[in-house]
């Protein structure tokens, strides 16, 4: 808990808030502008356009910001060189999962009041029916846990590497491929770790070539694809602490 604590003062003065703000902004600005081209008729998919598109905004937007913030928790004992001097305190583990601890907490705030937003949003623009609270509630348990898997690979890249660079550009490729993995069958975007966004959406698309009419529904993840998720998230975990442990400093 002391080690956390001290991620929380030490990141005081990174902006974390006015990045979680430029995030929630960059996806309010997104959709607002989705919404103006709707005309009623799509509008009365309500909630299910809604998570749709977050879906889909969430793999363009969050893997670089996930990647931000881990650079930003990161970045401040390279400048200061001041790894050999925490590691006096405290091992390379522990000071691994304060790390992570932190991004866990800043990402699951950051994700609620998303949530948050736009539930407030769909209940002023009058969505058909009650707020599914209970879809809302798993949809950001899900972007938090595909958030998370992200999270522990930009960290173990922000660690190990002193040139935050390295770590924002694998955030820059994450988002491209997130989504472009949605063009990918799934078979494929399994092997995508920023596919998952799209992969565990809650609400699907189907498109009538014929009739030119799109249907949204409702279809909860597989099994076998969070099982794959803990897979990649375990294997990015475990990999960074190593990297990180084994440093030199």
């Amino acid at each position: 808990m002391n080690l956390l604590r001290l991620e929380f003062f030490k990141c005081r003065r990174r902006h974390i808030v006015l990045v979680c703000a430029a995030v929630l902004g960059v996806e309010l600005f997104w959709f607002g502008a989705f919404l103006t081209r709707q005309d009623a008729e799509d509008l009365a998919w309500g909630w299910m356009l809604l998570l749709y598109n977050l879906a889909l905004i969430d793999a363009i937007i969050l893997p670089l910001s996930v990647a931000v913030l881990a650079s930003r928790s990161c970045e401040l004992e390279h400048k200061g060189g001041t790894w050999k001097l925490l590691e006096t305190m405290a091992n390379p583990g522990k000071l691994y999962a304060a790390k992570l601890a932190w991004g866990a907490l800043v990402l699951a705030a950051l994700l609620v009041v998303r949530t948050g937003i736009f539930a407030a949003m769909g209940m002023a623009l009058h969505f058909p029916g009650t707020v599914p609270w209970v879809r809302f509630g798993v949809f950001t348990l899900i972007s938090w846990a595909v958030s998370m898997m992200v999270y522990a690979l930009q960290q173990g890249l922000s660690l190990y590497y002193a040139n935050q660079a390295a770590a924002l550009v694998c955030g820059v490729a994450g988002s491209f491929l997130g989504i472009l993995s949605m063009l990918f069958p799934p078979a494929l975007v399994r092997f995508v770790p920023w596919g998952y966004y799209g992969l565990m959406a809650l609400v699907r698309m189907d498109w009538n070539e014929a009739t030119r009419v799109t249907r949204f529904f409702w279809k909860w993840p597989a099994p076998a694809d969070l099982i794959l998720l803990c897979v990649w998230a375990a294997a990015f975990l475990l990999a960074g602490r190593a990297l990180f442990v084994k440093k030199e400093v």
